[in-house]
């Protein structure tokens, strides 16, 4: 991705660089009255073809493109944010691929408002983009600014659930190379040096499936703070809510969804939903029954799959550069 002082999605903003908003609940977004973009002089909207489309954003004025904007390649596909800051441009990725968040953060800053959104980002962290929508507050997935690699790489950090799923996982994602580092029994507190060599290695992706061996949740979420942390500047991190009767599993997934979202480049595959029913799993409520382990793959997956086409040009980015054009960034 370019190095440039702009943002694009598939809509542009408008941006005030100086409000701040302190911590507001998702019910409780702040509300923004920004100027018509017609009456404030702002480029048009509506110059790309259906189905993409190009967004303007505005706050107390227009947010010049080459700072913030936004397109979307397709009614089904997820909007994409890009935003400059300091001459350096990222990427953002929403739909699906955005994190539910219960407030935003005390420190978070008001970018600009269009297509019923307002974005925000924080004032400690510049990775981090905000996104309110009517009710909801997500905060969106940083894609890549370096290249996938060829093929593109994963490695999975677990437990049992990932020593059985892993022949699975490796069927699932042809063409892909997959490492996998899975220990039964293993907690949060044994995995530090995994992540520390995988930190220092950056494969594509790791996926970390943890947490269900963590007795104490606080501790759990000590270790799961070192282990993101190492994992900062892996493209993406995607962390695995835990699933059972256990006494920790609430806890732990509490800490899971509040932490992830403070991670730029981080997401969760909500493995306790995705086997609420317990229909496939074990009598411990825990593991897969036997012919099911394949379970954590089907899970993990269509998330890497969709990620790569969205980091690597396909459907959800495909009209980048025509956006980029019909907003004077290119």
């Amino acid at each position: 991705m370019r190095r440039r002082s702009i943002w694009v999605l598939a809509l542009t903003l408008c941006a005030s660089a100086c409000t701040r908003a302190s911590g507001v609940t998702p019910q409780g977004a702040p509300a923004q009255t920004p100027p018509d973009i017609a009456a404030a002089g702002c480029p048009s909207n509506d110059r790309l073809s259906p189905p993409s489309s190009l967004i303007l954003f505005r706050h107390d004025g227009c947010v010049p493109p080459a700072e913030l904007f936004g397109f979307r390649c397709g009614a089904d596909e997820p909007p994409i944010l890009e935003r400059s800051t300091g001459g350096i441009t990222e990427r953002y990725i929403g739909g699906g691929f955005a994190v539910p968040v219960e407030a935003l953060p005390a420190d978070a800053v008001p970018l600009g408002e269009g297509a019923n959104m307002q974005v925000y980002g924080a004032a400690d962290d510049p990775t981090l983009v905000y996104v309110g929508n009517g009710e909801s507050v997500t905060r969106w997935l940083r894609l890549p600014r370096r290249a996938v690699t060829t093929p593109p790489t994963a490695f999975v950090i677990g437990d049992s659930i990932a020593d059985g799923a892993a022949p699975f996982i490796t069927a699932a994602l042809p063409g892909w190379t997959i490492g996998f580092d899975a220990v039964i029994g293993r907690g949060t507190n044994s995995a530090i040096t995994a992540a520390a060599t995988q930190g220092a290695a950056r494969p594509d992706v790791v996926i970390v499936e943890l947490g269900t061996n963590d007795a104490d949740p606080v501790a759990f979420r000590e270790n799961m703070v070192t282990i993101l942390d190492l994992l900062r500047r892996v493209p993406l991190v995607v962390w695995q809510t835990t699933h059972g009767p256990l006494a920790n599993i609430p806890g732990v997934n509490v800490h899971i969804r509040g932490t992830v979202p403070t991670y730029a480049n981080a997401l969760i595959a909500d493995w306790d939903a995705f086997v609420s029913g317990d229909t496939e799993l074990s009598s411990d409520g825990v593991h897969p029954l036997a012919g099911h382990e394949d379970l954590m793959a089907r899970l993990i997956a269509p998330i890497l799959s969709r990620w790569l086409d969205a980091a690597t040009g396909g459907s959800a980015t495909a009209c980048a550069a025509r956006a980029e054009g019909a907003a004077g960034v290119g």
